[in-house]
């Protein structure tokens, strides 16, 4: 049997769509044979492999906050508020074919609803719901903002009910910690029966943090209490400072300064320092977060699929990484090749849907995404690839897509590559890009360089190489490539990350000793936009390609040194590195009274390998004015305007 019991007012947001349990096992069927394909379907939900441990993540008031009057909870202070109480989806019963499953209720006063559903061996099948009232006869209610912004002034009120059978005399209070209570915090009154009384409370938070506020009614017959926890975010404009270093030299020692202004909020710093001996630490932490059932187009499904195969890659050639052993890795690649196969075209191409012409790069990306997938151990169809080479070769030799545009130079090298990759590709396609490789963006010239070392062309392959280091921005600290390429259905024009992780690749491959790979590998860790990925899983999944190669040329994996970090001369950090260490990030974090106004940070290192570090201080300004800003992304103006009644627009507002 499953057994949930939730609170009733969740079914008044959405109904109990499970329907009728015994009319789906055995409701009337007809007769028919029909014949499907089983390459359509849908699906809804985002919580993956979530949802057993929602329950237990709700925070502190949820729908119990909106209840009407008459809802009720269990006494001594209340503040244990989810809209879940109980979800088991096995329980079994004894041989006389009962069970009993204990429950405790949180605070909420409110009506709960518990379903169980059950099914027997021989497939007996029922359901039934039971509801019951947690309820109390005096009840405090407390109605507060959802946040309140650092220096606010805000009214907090508490209703009290009683539904005791006369009238009582009733002693309503407030303790308030973390703000100022500006209001006398407690009061007598005497409350009729089957009525109510409200009081308001006002409140002052000067400070960041957390406002802890606990409510009483108290009577001689019975009391009620309540706790809620209430969030003071900071006031003013959000600043970050950032330093970053990376170390090889087997000693090395490195001060850095972060000072804040006069006008930071004491109240609202947040230090973090992190040092990691290789980027595999920083990498594979989040290898579980890459990973996705594939779902949509073309597209799409190579961009959940791409990542999924390329944590098996890393899985199994870097022995640092590891994902959940939940983490079902294998059914997801299945799924996307499967959906992969399902989108090829009677032509032997890819497009970006199932239905219209077959597209150069898409084709490119699938038959290298295969082949990728068969090289991380998983058996795939080779005839489906083997008809994509084909096709992909039919449009290569005229150099032109179905609908006559000219295949650019970039795709051009996407294609030779992707044949290269997957069986080879005649001579004439390699010289041809060779000649022409002065048009092509770093992107495709990366691709060249990885085509020509896959042939074995040493002289030719270490020629590009050099021209991708000759050609990389450097700004003394990272290295990494500028790139764009041609409008694409749900492709960015900036291609920076890719372009980057492939010259990263073809430098490990081709010139493994090159000084601007280390360099490369911490611009591509340090410029992930969404903390533990990149702008998107097609990025990441490229970006960890190039890193693998990366790692496996590089001493990050064999590192033996001592480290130590000092935040203001006191040492925060003293750890010896060693090789089991090197998927291991060393975090220190500090915040507001903990940092002081002027800020050094010490690293030190003594031992061979490589360390990557960074640090950032996050606060607070409070300016009363401050200048536009805006990036190269996204520019925002704001015009406000005052509204004034016009009476002789017959009492409309007018500006």
């Amino acid at each position: 049997m499953s057994l949930g019991v939730v609170d009733e007012a969740i079914y008044s947001v959405w109904p109990d769509f499970a329907g009728n349990i015994h009319r789906e096992f055995y409701g009337l069927r007809y007769k028919s044979v029909e014949t499907h394909l089983s390459i359509s379907y849908g699906f809804t939900g985002y919580a993956g492999d979530k949802p057993l441990q929602l329950a237990k993540n709700k925070p502190a008031f949820e729908l119990a906050d909106f209840k009407n009057e008459g809802d009720v909870v269990e006494p001594i202070i209340r503040k244990n508020f989810k809209d879940t109480a109980f979800w088991q989806p096995e329980v079994i019963t004894g041989s006389d074919g009962r069970a009993t499953v204990k429950v405790r209720l949180p605070d909420n006063l409110t009506t709960w609803r518990a379903t169980a559903r059950g099914v027997t061996a021989d497939t007996k099948v029922g359901a039934t719901k039971y509801k019951v009232v947690s309820r109390k006869d005096v009840i405090m209610r407390l109605e507060t903002p959802r946040f309140v912004t650092q220096g606010d002034t805000v009214t907090l009120s508490g209703i009290v009910h009683n539904y005791l059978p006369s009238d009582k005399a009733t002693q309503i209070s407030i303790a308030v910690e973390g703000a100022q209570l500006l209001s006398p915090a407690k009061q007598i009154v005497t409350i009729s029966k089957q009525g109510e009384h409200r009081v308001d409370w006002q409140v002052t938070a000067p400070n960041v943090g957390q406002i802890t506020l606990l409510a009483k009614a108290l009577t001689d017959t019975e009391s009620d209490a309540v706790e809620l926890l209430l969030e003071v975010v900071p006031r003013g404009l959000h600043q970050v400072k950032n330093e970053t270093w990376t170390a090889a030299d087997e000693n090395a020692d490195r001060t850095f300064a972060l000072d804040l202004p006069a006008n930071a909020d004491a109240h609202a710093r947040k230090l973090r320092i992190e040092v990691s001996p290789s980027v595999a630490g920083t990498l594979f932490g989040a290898l579980d977060y890459l990973t996705a059932y594939p779902y949509g187009c073309t597209e799409q499904t190579m961009s959940s699929f791409l990542p999924n195969v390329v944590v098996s890659q890393a899985i199994n050639e870097v022995s640092t990484s590891s994902i959940r052993s939940s983490n079902n890795l294998e059914k997801k690649v299945r799924r996307g090749l499967a959906r992969l196969y399902a989108f090829q075209h009677d032509d032997g191409g890819w497009g970006w849907w199932k239905n219209d012409q077959s597209d150069p790069f898409m084709t490119a990306y699938v038959i290298d995404g295969l082949t990728l997938a068969k090289h991380a151990g998983y058996q795939i169809d080779d005839r489906r690839v083997q008809q994509g080479r084909d096709k992909l070769q039919k449009m290569l030799e005229p150099g032109k897509t179905e609908s006559g545009t000219a295949i650019d130079p970039d795709t051009r090298a996407f294609m030779v590559y992707a044949l290269g990759e997957t069986g080879g590709v005649e001579a004439t396609y390699i010289d041809r890009l060779f000649a022409d490789r002065g048009n092509l963006q770093p992107y495709g010239r990366a691709l060249l360089a990885l085509a020509l070392n896959q042939r074995q062309e040493e002289k030719r392959a270490h020629e590009v190489a050099a021209e991708i280091e000759s050609t990389a921005s450097d700004d003394g600290v990272t290295v990494h490539w500028q790139s764009r390429r041609k409008e694409m259905l749900d492709f960015v024009e900036q291609n920076d990350t890719e372009a980057t992780a492939l010259s990263l690749k073809a430098l490990a491959r081709i010139r493994p000793a090159s000084q601007l790979l280390p360099r490369t590998a911490r611009w591509l860790v340090s410029h992930r936009p969404n903390s533990y990925y990149w702008n998107s899983t097609k990025d990441t999944a490229f970006a960890i390609l190039g890193l693998i190669d990366y790692l496996k040329v590089s001493r990050e994996l064999a590192p033996n040194y001592d480290l130590e970090v000092y935040l203001n001369g006191e040492t925060v950090l003293a750890e010896h590195v060693s090789s089991s260490a090197t998927s291991q990030t060393f975090v220190v974090n500090r915040k507001a009274n903990e940092i002081s106004a002027s800020n050094q940070v010490r690293v030190v290192k003594r031992g061979q390998g490589m360390l990557y570090f960074s640090t950032s201080i996050d606060y607070y300004t409070g300016e009363e004015e401050v200048a536009a800003r805006g990036s190269s992304g996204l520019n925002l103006t704001c015009a406000c305007e005052l509204l004034k009644m016009d009476t002789n627009l017959s009492g409309r507002w007018s500006h």
